[in-house]
């Protein structure tokens, strides 16, 4: 048994050093994929190092070459499904031709689509998000992208209007993917309707 031990955490160590020197890149991509299946699979409190190194078929000491503890883990998970939403709402934008209310219709756009909460992207945002309130890095992350972008944004991005539909876009989101989906789709549809009317030039 101590032999086969032995023999398992040398071809461990032997595939780590081979993803090190190949693909230091690529490895820390698979331990971001792998954190995510975890954090989307069985949630935030399972998501520890000695779990992701095991999904990812690495040792500890190669996570831990490239993220030094949970937190930063954490942070370039947030991190990267951020910049995965942030990708779509750029897209949404850039093919919209009204100017005004841009980001909050694109925004609500993105949160409303109904095939969102299918998907394992959203689901791993949605454990990360629940637990801003106990991760202070997560919400200066968010409070950030936020900020950055109502700052290029214009009179409708600022204003009330535009708060209450980005904070109706976030309940859309997050009652479906915790409560399932309530509304019928007619119901859904109109008043996602109602909502970017709201963002458009009177």
């Amino acid at each position: 048994m101590l032999f086969r031990s032995l023999v398992g955490m040398i071809r461990a160590m032997n595939i780590e050093a081979q993803h090190r020197k190949k693909d230091p890149v690529r490895l820390h991509k698979q331990l971001l994929e792998s954190a995510a299946t975890i954090a989307g699979r069985d949630g935030i409190a399972s998501l520890s190092l000695n779990a992701v190194a095991r999904e990812a078929g690495v040792s500890k000491g190669g996570l831990l070459h490239h993220f030094p503890n949970k937190q930063a883990l954490i942070f370039a998970l947030f991190a990267r499904l951020l910049a995965i939403m942030e990708e779509a709402i750029s897209e949404l934008m850039a093919a919209d031709n009204v100017s005004y209310g841009r980001f909050t219709r694109a925004y609500l756009r993105y949160l409303s689509a109904p095939e969102l909460t299918d998907t394992q992207e959203s689901r791993q945002l949605m454990v990360l998000s629940l637990a801003m309130p106990d991760e202070p890095v997560l919400r200066k992350c968010w409070r950030d992208w936020m900020l950055d972008h109502l700052a290029k944004g214009d009179e409708l991005d600022n204003s009330h209007t535009g708060t209450l539909v980005r904070y109706a876009a976030d309940g859309i989101w997050l009652s479906e993917l915790t409560e399932g989906r309530t509304m019928s789709p007619g119901h859904r549809q109109s008043l996602v309707s109602d909502l970017t009317k709201m963002t458009l030039p009177a």
